[in-house]
């Protein structure tokens, strides 16, 4: 069975409420921590819920979810963190380009 998320809420109580609809519809579903579940981040999308991915349309139908794979508002902090490890990317080669002469 392969895991579909289905909602990424902010908190892991939303989460255990969006996972309890489900499975009050006969849906199985389980909310995944991610890393918040290690007290190690709390970036908002890091929790999701998750349902057996041939279930996955349906459950998004129960929870009026749309469909998609990069929960909203996670774009600009992921191209941010993108192009600061592109930026030093580039200074690690700059710099040992000036050494290695």
């Amino acid at each position: 069975m392969k895991e579909v998320a289905v909602a990424f809420p902010n908190d892991e109580a939303t989460g255990e409420v969006l996972a309890s609809r489900l499975r009050a519809a006969g849906i199985w579903a389980r909310v995944d921590r991610g890393l918040w579940g290690t007290w190690q981040a709390g970036t908002p999308g890091q929790i999701s819920v998750v349902t057996d991915g041939r279930l996955a349309k349906r459950a998004r139908a129960v929870l009026g979810a749309a469909e998609g794979g990069v929960p909203a508002g996670t774009l600009a902090p992921r191209l941010a963190i993108a192009m600061i490890v592109a930026t030093l990317a580039l200074g690690a080669v700059a710099i040992a380009g000036s050494v290695f002469r």
